[in-house]
């Protein structure tokens, strides 16, 4: 996370403003109105702050301690200052939100964090999260990277999660050209 806390100021005005519009309507037509969103890694809190303006119940999880601050002001939502490695809840959530925010962690963290998460989905709940896609696992200019493919990420899985949906996006950072590897996961088949 010491990248995130010494570089908080440049990755807000990188990220705040990207349009996710596309993918938040993907998600959003598998979630019930006014359902609880748990989003991972939540940054700035650009998502949150749009699911509550659509009237969901949303909560953010940030290990940086700037990015949660600014997280709590922007959104006006509850930011959790920690991990999914060390959130501890009974809470079962609508819809998980992970946009970017998993491929941070090495394989072996991924894949009790992924099954972490389906036991805080709900049964007909959705849960989405991205990867940049290659095969590529390790630091990548200041951050680690575990990049994934749809072959890859399905051998992360175990029997609590079933890819619903994946597709391919392009970033929207007009200076990269990342291809992005996005899945619409369920706890059933």
């Amino acid at each position: 996370m010491n990248y995130y806390d010494q570089n908080a100021e440049t990755f807000i005005e990188n990220t705040l403003t990207i349009n996710m519009g596309t993918l938040y309507k993907t998600f959003e037509k598998r979630i019930k109105p006014g359902g609880s969103i748990l989003d991972v890694g939540c940054g700035p809190g650009r998502d949150l702050k749009y699911f509550k303006s659509r009237g969901y119940d949303p909560m953010g999880l940030e290990p940086s301690f700037p990015l949660a601050r600014y997280a709590r002001e922007y959104s006006a939502c509850e930011v959790i200052e920690t991990t999914i490695q060390d959130f501890d809840t009974a809470e079962q959530f609508s819809g998980i939100w992970a946009c970017a925010s998993l491929l941070h962690l090495a394989t072996p963290e991924l894949i009790p964090a992924l099954d972490k998460l389906a036991g805080m989905l709900k049964d007909e709940g959705i849960f989405y999260c991205s990867f940049k896609y290659s095969d590529f696992e390790g630091e990548r200019a200041g951050r680690f990277f575990n990049d994934q493919t749809l072959t890859s990420f399905t051998d992360l899985l175990t029997e609590k999660l079933w890819i619903k949906k994946s597709w391919f996006t392009e970033d929207q950072r007009p200076d990269n050209q990342q291809i992005w590897l996005n899945l619409l996961l369920t706890k059933t088949e």
